[in-house]
């Protein structure tokens, strides 16, 4: 059954190294992003009570360099995929009938290609990245020591929350795409997809930065784990217990979001529109 999905899988693939010069466009820009960032939270430090030694909501100056550097990684390695546009572009082509005969789900064709640009991005950007932040962070004491069978089993655990959010984050593309079945805005489905994301799963400011209400709610969100998870996994910030029950939970959001995707399409393909049809 899983051979019908491989072209997808190696679609997936082709796409991702096919536009090599604009993975280096957005390398740039992702270099930028981090460097004005990093000057953002010496400004922030700076002026706070205690000055670089302080500790804000559980983070010293250094570990929110490492946390920003880090995320900026992850992000850039893990969300690497265009179901919402596919799904929109499916519809105004009217071509998403074709897919509904198909002896092939919908919803694995992109799971498969999304896939394919994870693995294509860990392993062309991923490790070197990751080495050479691993690598200076530790040099420059950014981490804490690592122990290394502590460090493995952590890495471990941080390359399975990066698959999990890479399926989350695919997922909810997926759920955003399958709402352009009732609107033609699939422009405002995605930035409303891409605010939502951006600031519920830490990537802008840490979980920890949140009022104490909201904190609360958001960390048992799937959001928490597209971004901050992971990355404090890595950092090892939590331990082994607390990084199982992270890894878990994303595990049993796949299942929730997946299931109410399916309900979702089985209603939105008895409503479809498509331009010309």
């Amino acid at each position: 059954m899983l051979k019908k999905y491989k072209p997808f899988l190696r679609a997936g693939a082709i796409d991702t190294t096919a536009y090599r010069f604009n993975i280096l466009i957005w390398a740039v820009i992702t270099v930028c992003e981090v460097a004005c960032m990093v000057f953002l939270w010496l400004a922030v430090y700076r002026s706070s009570e205690g000055g670089m030694d302080a500790v804000i909501h559980g983070f010293t100056y250094r570990e929110m360099i490492a946390y920003v550097v880090l995320t900026t990684i992850f992000n850039f390695v893990t969300y690497n995929n265009d179901t919402l546009w596919n799904i929109n572009t499916d519809i105004k082509k009217g071509t998403v009938g074709n897919y509904l005969i198909k002896p092939i789900s919908y919803r694995g064709k992109f799971a498969a290609t999304s896939l394919g640009n994870l693995l294509t991005m860990t392993l062309m950007f991923g490790l070197p990245l990751y080495t050479a932040a691993l690598v200076t962070l530790g040099v420059l004491g950014f981490l804490p020591g690592l122990t290394f069978p502590t460090f493995f089993a952590h890495l471990g655990l941080f390359l399975l929350s990066g698959l999990c959010a890479s399926l989350l984050n695919d997922t909810i593309s997926y759920i955003f795409g399958i709402l352009c079945f009732y609107t033609s805005s699939g422009w405002g489905l995605n930035s409303l997809k891409v605010t939502l994301i951006s600031f519920l799963s830490g990537t802008l400011l840490p979980i920890a930065f949140f009022p104490k209400g909201l904190r609360d709610v958001v960390s048992w969100m799937p959001f928490a784990g597209m971004s901050q998870n992971p990355v404090l996994i890595l950092m090892m910030k939590y331990d082994l217990k607390e990084s199982l029950r992270c890894v878990a939970l994303s595990v049993a959001w796949i299942v929730v979001l997946e299931l109410f995707a399916k309900l979702l399409f089985s209603h939105a393909v008895r409503k479809v529109t498509v331009h010309g049809g």
